[in-house]
């Protein structure tokens, strides 16, 4: 294990302040007292999400066929999806469960609605319209729904 020399200068700031911030102890160089880091993860992942769902709108508006094409083949077991479609529905799938939509059936085969989790732990909220002959249908509604979701995200930002 490397010994940290907590008063060693790096960029023009004493290490020593960094490690009061953050909550630091001088005698290991290890963190006292986790409540007192704050952790940035959140801010970060926020201005990375903002920067990827601009190219994921610029994606979908310079090349309107991959919605065509979702439409055709929204499971890619026909022939596999264009890298377009791919990073789309990549973006759409790392997206967090609170708030996104999946497709539920009652009777299997018979009709399809979309959901949505709203909160956790509680059952997802169905919506009564529309209802889908096939999950097909309904896949791509969902795909549908979250463009739109996130064409309204970002005009908002």
């Amino acid at each position: 294990m490397m010994n940290v020399n907590i008063n060693k200068w790096k960029g023009g700031v004493r290490m020593k302040d960094i490690s009061n911030n953050i909550g630091l102890t001088k005698s290991n160089g290890r963190l006292s007292n986790p409540n007192d880091y704050q952790d940035k993860g959140n801010d970060w992942y926020e201005y990375y999400d903002n920067k990827r769902r601009h190219e994921i709108l610029s994606i979908l508006r310079k090349h309107p066929e991959i919605i065509k094409e979702h439409e055709e083949n929204p499971l890619g077991y026909r022939k596999h999806h264009s890298l377009l479609l791919q990073r789309v529905l990549n973006y759409f799938r790392m997206q967090p469960v609170l708030g996104k939509y999946f497709i539920y059936s009652d009777d299997y085969w018979k009709e399809y609605r979309i959901a949505v989790n709203v909160e956790l732990g509680q059952r997802p909220k169905i919506l009564e319209e529309p209802v889908f002959d096939s999950e097909e249908e309904a896949m791509h509604a969902v795909f549908l729904k979250r463009i739109e979701d996130l064409e309204k995200l970002t005009t908002r930002s």
